[in-house]
């Protein structure tokens, strides 16, 4: 996912990227990436360029609660200013900016796609709020046991 800088015109664009193939021959990544779209906006004033991503990837998942496989919708931003002045690195502490080389013609947008989808998956994953495999698993795993006689009394201790 390269993008051509000397090609872009002054003022606003957009472009769409929606090549998934870096992303499923990507090794770090232990699930299957199915679909990609980045919509990219951009606003070039001379050296510097703005830009703001919106992803939206679809990809095949293991459920954490039923361990089966299911698809999911990541989505994520970022916003970016890349520019081949060093001086406006001073004027934009907030932002997140690279500096890029006098001669560079191509920036690759892969870092910021990975790290952008990586980000949108949730720390809990689960194929959803009622997984009948993750209920079914969760039965299996817990002993049925009855309760020892000698403890019943204290079940009632508080309730009086």
């Amino acid at each position: 996912m390269k993008l051509s800088l000397n090609t872009l015109p002054q003022g606003r664009s957009e472009q769409i990227f929606d090549s998934v193939a870096q992303l499923q021959h990507d090794e770090s990544i232990k699930w299957k990436p199915l679909r990609l779209e980045l919509k990219l906006s951009i606003d070039r004033h001379n050296q510097n360029f703005y830009l703001r991503g919106n992803i939206i990837c679809t990809g095949l998942f293991i459920c954490e609660t039923g361990m089966e496989e299911f698809e999911d919708i990541l989505k994520g931003d970022f916003e970016i200013i890349l520019t081949y002045n060093s001086k406006h690195l001073n004027d934009n502490e907030s932002d997140e900016i690279i500096l890029l080389p006098g001669h560079e013609t191509e920036f690759d947008l892969y870092p910021l796609v990975h790290d952008t989808v990586l980000l949108g998956i949730p720390i809990s994953h689960v194929c959803g709020p009622d997984c009948e495999a993750g209920k079914a698993l969760q039965e299996n795993i817990q002993a049925k046991q009855e309760p020892d006689e000698r403890w019943a009394k204290l079940k009632d201790m508080f309730n009086e």
